[in-house]
């Protein structure tokens, strides 16, 4: 499980690597700002500035036949990118504390290592996030998978599904409050939950480590929710 997002980040730098993009842009940004992306058919994939750019350094790419069309608008504290044709892929590297609001219309969206707050949302696709921080993610129909290290954040967390799979892995020693919930599916966690099922429905409203004031909720209509422990690697 937890070696997935590696490989996903060197497949996509060796694809990158053989591809030259259509479209690049790149700059300094200061951290509060956020970086939206907008997809149409394509992935995009998201990760932290490379080694020797500097921290606040931001690069988004366009790939694809359609990638020419794409247009960035930069703000002081908001870029936009916007695809306008299908085929397109986006490689967006965004810098330490800034936050990233990522979807696509159809296409997989995978997050690795971004120090920042990420929301993703794929209509049809799979989300494959590994986050430092945290965030909150929705699917139409896919499998999404998160990783998130944090243990403080404001709030409830999101993370939905119409038709598919949610893992998500939460920090062991988080303090929060969970409500997991499946319409029509099976839930799973390894912390000390336990729960109620009627009829193909089953719920757990419970707390991981005696809660605290933050939330995780998981919806999925159809398909099934793990909720487990990441523990530190020895």
């Amino acid at each position: 499980m937890k070696p997935l997002p590696l490989l996903l980040l060197l497949a996509c730098l060796t694809a990158c690597a053989a591809e030259r993009p259509a479209l690049t842009r790149t700059g300094f940004f200061q951290p509060g700002g956020t970086i939206v992306v907008r997809n149409i058919q394509g992935d995009i994939d998201a990760y932290a500035p490379e080694r020797g750019q500097s921290a606040n350094q931001y690069t988004i790419s366009a790939y694809g036949p359609n990638a020419s069309q794409t247009t960035i608008a930069i703000r002081p504290l908001l870029i936009t990118a916007q695809a306008h044709g299908p085929g397109v892929r986006f490689l967006v590297r965004g810098p330490s504390g800034a936050a990233m609001d990522l979807s696509t219309q159809q296409g997989n969206i995978n997050v690795a290592d971004a120090e920042g707050i990420v929301n993703a949302h794929a209509g049809h696709g799979d989300i494959k996030m590994l986050i430092p921080l945290y965030g909150n993610a929705s699917i139409g129909t896919g499998n999404m998978s998160v990783i998130f290290a944090s243990t403080d954040w404001p709030g409830t967390l999101h993370f939905t599904a119409e038709t598919g799979n949610i893992e998500l892995y939460v920090n062991e020693n988080a303090r929060a409050r969970v409500h997991l919930h499946t319409d029509n599916g099976n839930v799973f966690s390894d912390f000390d939950l336990r729960g109620t099922s009627h009829g193909t429905s089953e719920t757990i409203e419970s707390t991981i480590n005696n809660g605290g004031p933050r939330s995780i909720d998981v919806d999925v209509k159809t398909g099934s929710i793990r909720l487990m422990q990441l523990k530190p690697q020895v």
